[in-house]
């Protein structure tokens, strides 16, 4: 059976990989020809693979670390796992699907606009191939070599953003966090603020993620195209 759905995931892969090449040569052949636009292969193939990571991409990424997230906490509450011991990586073991709660108007809304400006933000940062060129154009210029280039690019697309992330989230998770030690507060709701919780963590990280992968991709483009 696993090699039976490795084999299938190998196939959707590449015919994913087919219907993009096609989609790919046909934007470039339209935009060039049918529009006085003029853009390269590379610019167009950038802001095609930009878009996929941000509007599909993101809420893929989301699920998994939400819910790998969400087996993790349940592990340390139960006892099973200690603070300070290896955690398993997502994927390495059976997870359980998130439960489902109740959400209250204000955090549909809050998770909305959430999702809005995650993908707003990597679209304007990434999409235009110009804007990748500058931010490859200013890590080789305050790099010293390939290691230095891949030290820096770290911290700046992804240990920045996360700190951003990060900053943001926490007053959230702190006002949910002394909510939760309230005694009063009725199971459901515990678990609904500990679900918020863990929401928003892992969407910071996934946004980190997607982030770094559409740098990875201009600078492939870049590079190799």
């Amino acid at each position: 059976m696993k090699i039976t759905r490795l084999l299938g995931i190998y196939a959707l892969g590449m015919g994913l990989v087919f219907v993009l090449l096609l989609a790919w040569i046909g934007a470039v052949y339209a935009i060039n020809v049918y529009t006085t636009a003029k853009l390269s292969a590379e610019a167009i193939l950038n802001t095609m693979l930009t878009g996929l990571l941000s509007v599909v991409g993101l809420p893929i990424v989301h699920r998994a670390v939400y819910r790998h997230h969400w087996h993790i906490s349940r592990k340390l509450a139960s006892g099973e796992l200690q603070v300070g011991d290896h955690m398993p990586i997502i994927g390495a073991e059976p997870s359980p699907p998130v439960p489902r709660v109740r959400k209250t108007q204000w955090q549909i809304a809050l998770y909305v606009a959430l999702y809005a400006l995650a993908m707003a933000s990597l679209l304007a940062a990434y999409a235009p191939f110009g804007h990748q060129e500058a931010l490859n154009a200013f890590l080789a210029r305050f790099s010293a070599g390939r290691s230095s280039f891949s030290s820096l690019a770290t911290l700046v697309v992804v240990y920045a953003p996360m700190a951003i992330g990060l900053g943001i989230a926490l007053p959230l998770l702190e006002i949910d966090r002394k909510r939760m030690q309230s005694r009063a507060l009725p199971a459901t709701e515990a678990l609904r603020l500990q679900l918020r919780q863990d929401w928003v963590f892992s969407f910071v990280m996934s946004y980190v993620t997607v982030s770094f992968l559409a740098f990875l991709t201009g600078n492939l483009i870049i590079s190799y195209l």
